[in-house]
């Protein structure tokens, strides 16, 4: 198996795991204690300041581009590897923002392996063999037929 083949397999699995993890840790309220799922109740899912709305828009915005970037390094495109390192500081901007989270460990590994599994992907756009794919190419000389 090719480098560049075992990458788009790290991208796809990356691609499976990320929403995996995001509906985990959404609905995973009933593998905590029910001292947690109780304070969880009582706090509401309502955004409180419009700091905290302003920091949920720019999350969404960079995970909508994350994706796309997802998409762009399947295809070794020259701008993924930019869109997805920024958009990736992007998204971890607005965090504090969010107020306190409260996972089970199951959600808790899942959003860890997601996140070091991403960062190797970043790191392997940039420092790999697989780098050299993202490079642009010289363009091979059009041979020009003569007319006889």
């Amino acid at each position: 198996m090719t480098a560049r083949t075992e990458f788009r397999l790290l991208v796809l699995f990356n691609a499976l795991l990320i929403p995996v993890a995001m509906f985990v840790s959404t609905h995973d309220f009933r593998l905590q204690p029910p001292e947690l799922q109780a304070w969880m109740a009582a706090r509401g899912a309502m955004l409180s300041t419009p700091l905290q709305s302003i920091g949920a828009t720019v999350s969404f915005v960079s995970f909508v581009a994350l994706c796309i970037g997802l998409v762009g390094l399947l295809a070794f495109h020259r701008w993924a590897r930019w869109l997805t390192l920024v958009s990736t500081i992007v998204l971890y901007v607005p965090m504090p923002l969010s107020g306190t989270l409260v996972l089970s460990g199951f959600a808790y590994t899942l959003d860890s392996v997601a996140a070091i599994l991403w960062g190797v992907l970043l790191a392997a756009a940039y420092w790999s063999p697989v780098a050299d794919e993202f490079r642009p190419r010289a363009r091979r000389p059009v041979a020009v037929a003569a007319s006889v």
